[in-house]
């Protein structure tokens, strides 16, 4: 029997077990159990026999296919247990089906499993087969970095320290280089080994020469060398000597890893492409490309360098000195886009696949997809380059110092490599750090209480510890929805955290008992914890010793020569403290020269609601008093116009005169009195009438003393009229009030209190009602009433149009 036939013979009685299964398995479901397991005690035991046989036949198979991986198989103790660890039996399923399909196309020859052999030679790219979901977002990969001779434990509290064992095209010596020096905030720290090499360096003078284009080699016809062994390290860096510009590119994984992992680096020259596998144990002693990295005769060409440069400190030990940032570059002259997808369509006409740039670059080996993909960011660099050199030169203006574009990049570049890469930190008090949790709250705008800050502080916490003993992401225990999410919702279940948290990875499955438990210590423990407006205050400019970024800035532009201070690398250490006036621009003089620190002003009041960071002076007349010089530009002001309006001056300790008129009418009167316009020579006056002590209704007026003598007596005589019936009403009321008082007084003293007649009494509810009850409704006369009664007319005859007619005997 050959292979074929036995394996269609297989498939046949497999596919045969299978369906009599699941008919066995609808039969059964469609019974009543419930009610035979009551009636009947030995299906009863036997239903529960058959249960514990298949739980346990699910768990052997649920080890078996997890072995050898990082997923731990579900504990299957009971039938509830199945509902609660459904999703990890999904994932183990869907990867025994995905390694099904994969054997069945080794079988069937559509996929040819790679020989050891075969992976030193560079995959061709001449296959269109679009690259499937299994072969980019493989999961069962072990961890590389496990294999490495220092195996990363992420809890290193110590400054990060160079990884340099010798510094080639050195200034100041290796020794000289990696010695600590105290940082601003009294932390130490080591400083750049390479930082006087690259604020000296300069770029080679072919840099400021236009000349044509040099064209790349077709790239459907060549391929890249594929580097993994020391040898093949020497016979490429023998190579990389004598270019006079390289292109360099890296593929960086952070999925599985705490800090991340470079998994490739790309090294393209005019005529041939590499690429390097930096997964291998020995990555280390790829400190040799240095020799090529920082010598600053050869130009070294990135792409948003930014991330590449400490990466390359951290994994590998390698710095760049004469870095070229195609990305500055791009802004400089003004592109619509700077990425590089966008470099590559202007001057190559290459369209990149952007499926592969989250792929999972761990893969060995490469998927031909992936491999050209890599290939093509740095192919088609070097030719970007020298368009974009062409077009900085031509947009130079040599006539002043800092009109050189070329320049300008290059100091913008000289920033990126200044980087230095330190280790995270995490302060659980203070949730400073980059990837702390206070960062990360005040991006959102959820208020949470008391009982939902403290959670949402333990989860934060527990996912970064979690994540450093595993060696995962963040993102990958836990993402930031899920905390928030479970902050919110606050679970005190195991199957509600797991409803909350998608997805859901195999390191969260096993240590989620453990996050009910934080969850549910966090929640006693609220009583005694700060409230939301306490953690939300604003900090002040000063920093901790945990406040040290990720990658700390470069030293300022100070450092470099004058000449080079155009472009600036200080760019990238922009001060956030605003500058300090002497006297407020607004405010004036009135709230003094003492200054109010921001950082220590409540950004929450006393009822909850927010506040504004600094006090504010009272709006009193006396803020807007005119003042000799004006503080922001040290003028003298000139004196307010005597007709402008009276609600824009103000005279101090002005009394009022008896004469005057406030009439509000002229300003917030009719549209008449809005339209007229204030005439000059207008003197605005106040006055304040007041009759036994009672403050009447001021009014404005404009009163001119020539002309408006008449409007400002007739005025005064209304004020009089209606001031006197004010005084006649009130009279009478007096009058009136103790009869009704005395009247009142003497009935209740007598007890002649009558007695209120409910049943007789209008109604409150349907007074309406109640009103027209007794009216008749009159019916208004319908016209059309009688029109109903008449007999219907005939219907309409239907003409006959114009043409011939036929008529048809029977």
């Amino acid at each position: 029997m050959t292979t074929e036939q036995g394996f269609k013979e297989l498939k046949s009685q497999i596919s045969a077990a299978l369906v009599k299964t699941t008919r066995t398995a609808g039969q059964i479901a469609n019974e009543d159990l419930a009610f035979q397991r009551s009636i009947n005690p030995e299906i009863d035991r036997s239903l529960d026999r058959q249960n514990n046989r298949l739980l346990s036949l699910v768990q052997s198979l649920n080890k078996t296919a997890t072995a050898g991986s990082d997923n731990p198989p579900p504990s299957l103790h009971d039938p509830e247990s199945v509902d609660d660890d459904w999703r990890s039996i999904v994932d183990i399923l869907d990867n025994l089906l995905e390694k099904a399909d994969a054997c069945l196309d080794e079988f069937t020859g559509v996929v040819k499993k790679l020989t050891p052999s075969h992976r030193s030679k560079a995959p061709t790219t001449d296959s269109k087969k679009p690259l499937s979901t299994r072969e980019y977002r493989y999961q069962n990969i072990p961890k590389p970095q496990r294999l490495f001779r220092k195996v990363p434990t992420n809890d290193e509290t110590p400054p990060f320290k160079p990884l340099l064992q010798s510094k080639p095209n050195a200034v100041a010596s290796l020794e000289q280089s990696l010695v600590p020096t105290p940082a601003r905030d009294g932390s130490m720290h080591y400083k750049h080994p390479y930082e006087q090499e690259i604020i000296q360096s300069t770029y080679p003078n072919s840099a400021y020469v236009q000349h044509d284009p040099i064209a790349y080699p077709p790239f459907e016809s060549t391929t890249a060398t594929w580097v993994d062994t020391p040898e093949a390290v020497q016979d490429m860096l023998r190579y990389l000597k004598n270019a006079k510009e390289i292109a360099v590119d890296l593929e960086h994984h952070d999925v599985h890893s705490y800090v991340g992992l470079v998994a490739l680096m790309q090294i393209s020259t005019r005529e041939k492409d590499w690429i390097v596998d930096t997964l291998v144990p020995w990555r280390e002693d790829l400190q040799v490309l240095n020799e090529v990295f920082t010598d600053p005769s050869i130009i070294k060409v990135l792409h948003g360098s930014n991330s590449d440069i400490v990466w390359l400190q951290r994994d590998l030990g390698l710095y760049i000195v004469g870095l070229f940032d195609t990305y500055h570059a791009s802004r400089l002259l003004g592109y619509p886009k700077h990425g590089l997808a966008y470099l590559l369509h202007r001057f190559a006409n290459y369209e990149t696949d952007k499926r592969y740039q989250m792929a999972d670059w761990r893969m060995r080996p490469l998927p031909e997809q992936m491999y050209g993909y890599a290939r093509s960011d740095t192919h088609f660099l070097l030719y970007i380059f020298d368009n974009l050199r062409n077009e900085l030169l031509k947009n130079s203006d040599t006539a002043t110092p800092t009109g050189n574009l070329i320049d300008s990049v290059r100091d913008l570049s000289k920033g990126e490599a200044l980087q230095r890469y330190e280790r995270q930190f995490y302060d659980a008090k203070t949730g400073s750090g980059p990837f702390g949790w206070y960062s990360m709250l005040g991006r959102s705008s959820s208020h949470f209480s008391r009982e939902q800050l403290s959670i949402f502080r333990a989860v934060h916490e527990w996912r970064d510890k979690t994540a450093r003993q595993e060696d995962e992401g963040l993102f990958h225990i836990l993402s930031n929805h899920s905390i928030f999410t479970i902050a919110r919702e606050m679970p005190m279940r195991l199957p509600d955290l797991l409803g909350y948290c998608h997805p859901i990875s195999a390191a969260m499955r096993k240590a989620a008992p453990e996050l009910v438990g934080v969850i549910q210590e966090a929640r006693a423990a609220a009583a005694d914890g700060p409230e939301m407006k306490e953690v939300a205050q604003p900090r002040g400019q000063a920093h901790s010793q945990n406040d040290t970024p990720l990658a700390s800035n470069p030293p300022t532009v100070n450092h470099l020569p004058a000449a080079n201070r155009t472009a600036s690398i200080s760019g990238n250490t922009r001060s956030n403290t605003p500058a300090a006036l002497p006297i407020s621009r607004f405010w004036g003089s009135t709230i003094g020269v003492e200054r109010t620190a921001i950082s220590k002003s409540p950004s929450f009041n006393e009822s909850g609601g927010p506040c504004l960071a600094i006090p504010l002076p009272p709006l009193t007349a006396e803020v807007y008093e005119k003042n000799d010089v004006d503080v922001s530009s040290g003028l003298a002001i000139e004196p307010t116009n005597a007709g402008a309006r009276a609600e824009h001056q103000y005279t101090k300790k002005r009394k009022p005169r008896e004469d005057d008129v406030f009439i509000v009418k002229e300003v917030g009167g009719s549209k008449r009195q809005k339209t007229s316009e204030v005439q000059d020579g207008l003197e605005p006056v106040l006055a304040n009438d007041n009759l036994d002590g009672e403050s009447e209704q001021m009014e404005i007026q404009l009163r001119d003393p020539d002309n408006n003598r008449e409007a400002q007596e007739k005025a005064r005589r209304k004020q009089e009229r209606r001031l006197e019936k004010k005084l006649r009403r009130q009279q009478r009321k007096e009058e009136d009030l103790p009869k009704t008082v005395g009247n009142e007084l003497g009935t209740i003293a007598n007890g002649e209190s009558e007695a209120f007649d409910y049943e007789n009494a209008p109604s409150v509810l349907h007074a309406g009602q109640e009103k027209d009850r007794g009216a008749k409704v009159k019916k208004g006369i319908d016209p059309y009433a009688k029109s109903l009664d008449a007999p219907k007319g005939m219907r309409k005859v239907q003409k006959e149009g114009p043409g011939r007619s036929i008529t048809y005997k029977s």
